[in-house]
């Protein structure tokens, strides 16, 4: 999710306080016994640990068994504020200061990554050399480039670490050309472009396109098909109030002899549906025409074509 200040504060007052409920066999003795105003803060002392994150502790001099949605040992003394006690006991816990001014901190810089920080540039090198290759490599080259440009490591990283991916393919992404397994005896110019920070310098451009992928859901790849051919790519969920849900991709190109041509594939669990329109006059007619061999290229894939469109902006 994107860190914006509204979501930080919905962040930091779910994390900044939690209810810690007595049980309920306690509450009649808790009523006759707890002497305490509403908002006063006391002190609990964790005497023991019970089943089902229950605990049991002193509380202003008497025995309570509380629920805490926390692991806590016994010794430990926790901060509360006296809530109410009607219709149950209720305490507040409070979390030390710090820890909300290091969450604090980290949404801060969230945010300035998001405004500040340069936008991820376009792939330096073409999918394919040759227009020829584009049948048979264009996807497998597309499919590399979007699982290895550094946006999805993280995940890779834990893939790595249950041992379900070699490390040489974790190496091979941005993220992974800065370990000091490829520079060994470079790890003081890494740690000088890290500078102590929270990230390295280099690799802010991929944490903001990740921060964007992860409030938007839209994954977005630009470069060159082949030299000279421009194309962009954006992934992402439908729209449930404008079709059925499912993925939806949408294609520019600025091709030779169709001139420009923007397509959109809408995936679902039925097949998929193609939408072109495209620039030059008479450009849709070719494409209907080709519907035919579209529809068998798609099928030995195994994918199913449901519909294609296209029509002359």
């Amino acid at each position: 999710m994107l860190i914006n200040d509204d979501a930080q504060k919905q962040v930091l007052t779910i994390l900044a306080k939690t209810a810690v409920t007595p049980a309920a066999d306690v509450q009649e003795r808790a009523s006759s016994l707890l002497q305490l105003n509403p908002g006063q803060q006391v002190k609990a002392e964790i005497i023991a640990n019970l089943p089902n994150s229950m605990y049991m502790a002193r509380v202003a001099g008497e025995l309570y068994k509380l629920e805490i949605p926390l692991n806590v040992q016994p010794g430990e003394t926790l901060d509360l504020t006296f809530v109410t006690a009607d219709p149950r006991v209720t305490f507040q816990m409070l979390r030390p200061q710090t820890e909300s001014v290091q969450l604090s901190s980290m949404g801060k810089w969230l945010a300035d990554v998001v405004e500040n920080a340069p936008g991820l540039p376009p792939a330096s090198e073409p999918l394919v050399e040759h227009p020829e290759q584009a049948a048979a490599q264009l996807a497998g080259r597309l499919k590399t480039s979007l699982t290895q440009n550094g946006m999805f490591y993280e995940s890779h990283l834990a893939q790595w670490a249950l041992g379900g991916l070699p490390l040489k393919e974790l190496l091979k992404e941005p993220q992974g050309k800065l370990s000091r397994l490829l520079s060994e005896g470079e790890g003081d110019a890494a740690g000088e472009q890290a500078g102590g920070a929270i990230a390295d310098s280099r690799t802010l451009p991929l944490i903001k396109e990740q921060l964007h992928l992860l409030n938007t859901g839209v994954l977005a790849w630009q470069g060159e098909a082949w030299p000279g051919q421009e194309m962009r790519l954006v992934v992402g969920e439908g729209s449930a109030e404008q079709w059925e849900q499912g993925i939806e991709a949408n294609l520019s190109l600025d091709l030779p002899r169709l001139g420009g041509v923007k397509a959109s594939l809408r995936f679902t669990p039925e097949g998929i549906n193609v939408q072109l329109v495209c620039d030059r006059p008479g450009a849709s007619e070719l494409m209907r025409q080709a519907s035919g061999e579209l529809r068998a290229s798609l099928a030995a894939q195994g994918l199913h074509l449901n519909k294609m469109a296209a029509k002359d902006d």
